[in-house]
């Protein structure tokens, strides 16, 4: 079987995870659109009798050329979409087709670790990891209790891998593909407390850096949690703030007040050298001045503060992007171009390392593996 990752158009340096599970389940080739974007047709030189998809919401249309283009070359072939394993990564959720094979089981140690050399774009990943430009990504853990309006995670059932079952991948990689960092990318991390505290201890040995990309809950985070975090290697945390208005708070059951917020995120302050916080424009009951808010109190606080947009669940499923090139205003809480004047204010306020630096990084290398410079 052949499995195909189409392109998303964003997140170049972060493999599609719940692929990489079902690639390994299956023991097949994966012709991945996302990180190695060219030649766009090459998966045509590869015929096969039953070839998957893998579909989340922004890659929908790409996954609709991919198949139409295989069914006119190969019409016997059995074109169906792949799921299973993963819902959301990323904050956007995997789509299933028609025609789908799911693939059953829970999202606990009993899952293979994911084997990426089964990617065609392994060399970029794996020159990129020992560069240290690329962070390894990995999920401790997937699904979120919580019921936050705005989030494809909302209210689903939290399942979570083994400290030591997530130690293993991380020491695997380092010793099998030499990483030199890491990045989880939960849906949300710190629901159980002790399991992070067991994790930091296991990987300190490893001395490997980290960070929690995707944010934390501000709720459930202390002084202790932060410095077992910082011990353990650590770098920088963020928190999923999304707005600082109380009634935008209450409206989205965002499950925290701003006092809870703001204490997390001083304490964090203490501890790390770079702090993130996660916005969202355009929230149901939000305006334009309780937006502006929201960007004033980042700034007061002198964190990196992301500011994306709110997608409606249509938009979502449309293919739509809330964050980076491609990115539109599509809620209709208050006029498009004063969303996306909140966008433009607040790109100032990210990092230069994960952005322009960190895009021309991703370009440079791509640039250079298919110059053959990279080894």
């Amino acid at each position: 079987m052949l499995l195909i990752n189409p392109d998303s158009r964003v997140n170049k340096d972060i493999p599609n995870i719940g692929l990489a599970y079902i690639a390994t389940y299956l023991g097949a080739k994966v012709i991945d659109l996302n990180t190695k974007n060219w030649p766009r047709k090459r998966f045509l030189a590869y015929k096969s009798d039953s070839v998957g998809i893998s579909v989340q919401s922004r890659s929908y249309q790409d996954a609709l050329r991919i198949a139409r283009m295989y069914k006119r070359k190969y019409p016997q072939v059995k074109m169906r979409s792949v799921s299973g394993v993963l819902d959301v990564q990323c904050c956007y959720p995997y789509l299933k087709l028609a025609d789908d094979m799911h693939i059953q089981g829970e999202f606990s140690d009993y899952l293979s670790i994911p084997d990426y050399e089964l990617f065609d774009s392994f060399e970029l990943f794996r020159t990129n990891w020992q560069k240290n430009i690329w962070r390894y990504a990995i999920m401790t853990s997937k699904g979120c209790p919580y019921q936050c309006l705005y989030c494809a995670a909302r209210d689903s059932k939290w399942q979570a891998r083994s400290a030591a079952n997530c130690y293993q991948e991380l020491k695997s990689a380092r010793d099998r593909w030499g990483i030199k960092s890491f990045s989880i990318i939960d849906d949300c991390f710190n629901i159980d407390r002790e399991r992070v505290m067991e994790l930091c201890d296991l990987i300190k040995p490893l001395k490997l850096s980290w960070s929690c990309a995707n944010g934390l809950r501000a709720d459930r985070f202390d002084e202790s949690l932060a410095k077992e975090m910082k011990d353990a290697g650590c770098d920088y945390v963020g928190f999923g703030i999304e707005s600082t208005d109380p009634q935008v708070l209450n409206m989205i059951k965002k499950g925290e007040d701003m006092d809870t917020i703001a204490l997390a995120v001083d304490t964090a302050k203490k501890y790390f050298d770079n702090v993130n916080g996660y916005f969202i424009i355009g929230l149901p009951g939000s305006s334009y001045a309780r937006d502006l808010s929201s960007l004033r109190w980042a700034e007061g606080k002198h964190i990196n503060a992301f500011f994306s947009y709110y997608l409606p669940f249509k938009a979502l499923m449309e293919g739509s992007l809330f964050y980076g090139p491609g990115a539109k205003a599509r809620s209709q809480e208050y006029p498009s171009r004063l969303q996306e004047k909140i966008y433009i204010l607040t790109k100032s306020m990210r990092p230069k390392e994960s952005n322009a630096w960190r895009l021309r990084s991703i370009l440079d290398s791509i640039k250079k593996f298919y110059q053959g410079s990279i080894a």
